[in-house]
């Protein structure tokens, strides 16, 4: 269903939070494969394009229906395939025919009612159409004759059990008394109006040693049935098609996700494909952070630039929301490369080759490095890789040094990725920053109810006079006016 991506910089995936955002996605599963996949961003737009289709398709709720329902059924036939592997002689013959038959009658039912819902995207269509190849071929023509031919075998072998101690006895079944129906009767009495009769589901796990012996018993009454059985074993080795396989293999890459999707979407929140922009316009309505509305609620914001300015410096009081704000677009643009439906209203963005963070890192007495040094290092290895299609958020870069030094180092590193017109969201206190002539001011808003308190809302704006910090300060009297008063 699509190529695979390019495993994504450990830098990213941590500041991201990358793998806390697919293990909520995957909830409970935990199959290496299918994490592999999410942490693997595409590098060509044709193959986003290509998942996103799929994703088109399969968000209609009867195509995703018929396809949830052929991975289940070609899973099941699997795992007949697999008890087989460890079951009795005996066992075998009798697993292998149901896997064939939950198989054939799979693959025969996806492609009758996928052909009538119209499908539209490459990947459907093209598994579609390696479906019907298969169905229409000679060899499952044949597999089919000889399943059902073995099914009607498998029908006649009925057989009378009498245990004696240690020993079974087995014969041709030659009529007597339908014990189900003695039983039926017996326990009749004792059912109420609402109660409802539960069908009883045979299973492998009940398989041993006796049985296969009472198999092997009937089979010597049955000749010709266990040559059906056994002819069909033998011709019929391999049951499940390998690109079958792979399909039920990867298709949960979407169906999770959906699954996933619309949890989130009962609660209001929004999903949308991604567009992808020519010249270098972003435009994303009502986006969020999906751990946030998962969790305890999340604020939907706006980011828009026409492309000629590409630079964002993000300022604001403390506890705003900031940081929240650029990892969640972050987050958003790292789906969008996965080639899955964003957390927004509505996407356009450029199709970014590569993201690049640098977050605050806590200084390690085992290494040589202060945290500005490490900052400095940071900041100039992405000055190096950036270019125009690169996406960088930074926090907090060079807050560890004077204002002033913190402002001169922040200058260079802005103009080198204004030079390269690369795309960056820059989080910062020093309000001086936002008022570069290249870059575009976001202000992290207080509450209209309690300017104290912060609203989540990031609006274009200059930054703030004065920071939270100072606020709750003079509130409780500790500015620096007030504690020169109180030394005298």
């Amino acid at each position: 269903m699509g190529s695979r991506g390019i495993r994504a910089d450990e830098q990213v995936l941590s500041d991201l939070r990358i793998r806390e955002l697919v293990s909520l996605i995957l909830g409970k599963e935990r199959d290496e494969f299918l994490w592999s996949l999410f942490l693997e961003p595409l590098d060509s737009i044709d193959s986003v394009v290509y998942r996103l289709n799929v994703f088109r398709d399969l968000m209609r709720t009867e195509v995703y229906v018929v396809t949830e329902r052929l991975v289940e059924k070609v899973r099941e036939a699997l795992s007949y395939l697999e008890t087989e592997k460890e079951a009795y002689e005996p066992h075998k013959l009798g697993l292998h025919l149901d896997a064939a038959l939950t198989y054939i009658d799979a693959l025969e039912r996806f492609y009758s009612e996928m052909l009538s819902l119209g499908v539209e995207s490459d990947g459907l269509k093209g598994f579609l159409d390696y479906v019907r190849s298969i169905v229409e071929s000679e060899h499952f023509k044949a597999m089919k004759e000889k399943a059902m031919k073995a099914k009607e075998a498998r029908v006649r072998m009925v057989i009378r059990v009498r245990i004696m101690g240690d020993r079974v006895v087995v014969w041709r079944f030659d009529g007597g008394v339908d014990m189900e129906k003695v039983i039926e009767e017996l326990f009749s009495r004792f059912r109420s109006e609402e109660s409802r009769k539960v069908k009883y589901i045979p299973t492998t796990g009940g398989m041993s040693h006796i049985h296969a012996a009472i198999l092997e018993g009937a089979f010597k009454f049955y000749g010709s049935e266990y040559k059906a059985l056994k002819e069909f074993y033998d011709e019929f080795p391999k049951i499940i098609d390998d690109g079958v396989a792979a399909f039920v293999r990867e298709i949960p890459f979407y169906m999770l996700y959906i699954s996933f999707m619309k949890k989130l979407m009962s609660k209001g929140y929004s999903f949308t494909i991604p567009r992808f922009t020519s010249d270098g316009r972003i435009d994303v309505r009502g986006f969020y952070n999906i751990m946030l509305a998962e969790k305890t609620g999340a604020v939907p914001n706006d980011l828009f630039t026409s492309g000629e300015k590409r630079i964002f410096v993000i300022t604001g009081m403390n506890s705003g929301g900031k940081t929240t704000f650029a990892t969640s677009f972050g987050q958003l643009v790292y789906l969008a490369k996965l080639g899955v439906p964003v957390p927004a209203q509505s996407a356009e963005i450029p199709f970014f080759t590569a993201i690049l963070t640098a977050y605050p890192a806590r200084e390690d007495p085992r290494e040589s490095l202060s945290r500005l040094e490490q900052d400095i290092v940071r900041a100039a290895e992405i000055m190096h890789r950036s270019d125009s299609s690169t996406l960088i958020i930074a926090n907090e870069l060079f807050s560890t040094t004077t204002s002033d030094e913190g402002f001169q180092l922040a200058k260079i590193f802005l103009e080198e990725l204004w030079r390269k017109r690369s795309y960056c969201l820059f989080i910062t206190f020093l309000s001086g920053v936002a008022l570069l002539d290249f870059v575009i001011s976001l202000v992290a808003q207080p509450s209209p109810e309690d300017p104290l308190k912060p609203s989540y809302k990031i609006v274009p704006g200059l930054p703030p006079s004065e920071y939270m910090a100072v606020r709750i300060a003079s509130k409780h009297g500790l500015t620096y006016n007030d504690l020169r008063m109180v030394v005298g």
